[in-house]
């Protein structure tokens, strides 16, 4: 019998602290190789989601609903069970690479580690000539320009779009089913910006995998996804295809966010 569930299935996610409700019974569904924009304002739980989904809600923030990822229970489950769960089926980008990455390490030794552990899980063996020629092919896949001097750069020592690009090669290198891109440009030109997106489009699209793509921004979110669930103060107000809600918004604050993206569109000449 063929399984017909999605990939991931979040149905009233609520999640609590402090004394309040920052998301309140929140449900979406992203099936394989689907493509969905979470879109709101800071402080609208989209990034708190993001963090329920891979099991990594701050300590004093408590989940509430089910949200499963590929079968698995992840509201209460065991964090052994939860480390196996990551990097398999699910993976993320943040915003700010600085912050993912270590300061100290070189970051081809930095995408080495993940490229190790998804050797591991698959049961091979990668003798270090196989890890240095699959760290060169990673980040020529993120189209960086001289892939064996970044892998012997600090983080410090590259531009901020080429951070983010390391940054999505390690996402990338365990071969997730849903990969999470957490306000990945938002610390970005708007140059850079164009070209991550573009190469978010076009990785998701090769590896046929599912995006949940999270933004305050409605123009960005267009680029890359075809439907997108609308967060105001941790309610979703609106949901729809991409399409449809950029030529018909209903709620008032989603006809803010389309006022937002067609004057970037002005400025840019780019979306639509």
């Amino acid at each position: 019998m063929t399984d017909n569930s999605p990939l991931l299935g979040v149905n009233g996610l609520t999640i609590r602290g402090g004394g309040r409700t920052l998301v309140d019974d929140l449900s979406l569904a992203i099936g394989r190789g689907e493509r969905l924009g979470l879109i709101g304002e800071s402080g609208s739980g989209k990034s708190l989601t993001a963090l329920a989904i891979a099991g990594l809600l701050p300590t004093g923030l408590r989940a509430e609903g089910s949200l499963k990822l590929d079968g698995m229970q992840v509201i209460g489950a065991r964090e052994r069970d939860l480390r196996s769960l990551r990097g398999r089926a699910s993976s993320t980008v943040f915003q700010e690479p600085l912050t993912a990455l270590d300061p100290l390490m070189k970051l081809g030794r930095q995408l080495a580690e993940p490229l190790r552990r998804r050797a591991q899980r698959d049961g091979e063996r990668m003798s270090r000539d196989t890890l240095l020629r699959v760290i060169h092919s990673s980040l020529t896949d993120v189209a960086l320009p001289d892939p064996d001097r970044i892998a012997n750069s600090y983080p410090h020592e590259v531009s901020g779009g080429q951070r983010q690009r390391v940054a999505l090669a390690m996402a990338l290198a365990t071969n997730p089913l849903l990969l999470i891109a957490d306000e990945p440009t938002t610390a970005l030109d708007v140059t850079v910006q164009g070209e991550i997106l573009d190469l978010l489009a076009r990785v998701v699209a090769e590896r046929q995998m599912a995006l949940l793509f999270i933004s305050h921004d409605l123009a960005v979110v267009s680029r890359v996804v075809d439907h997108v669930v609308v967060l105001k103060d941790g309610v979703a107000v609106e949901r729809g295809p991409i399409a449809e809600l950029l030529r018909s918004p209903e709620h008032e604050y989603t006809r803010s966010l389309v006022a937002g993206a067609r004057a970037f569109d002005d400025a840019l000449g780019r979306i639509s």
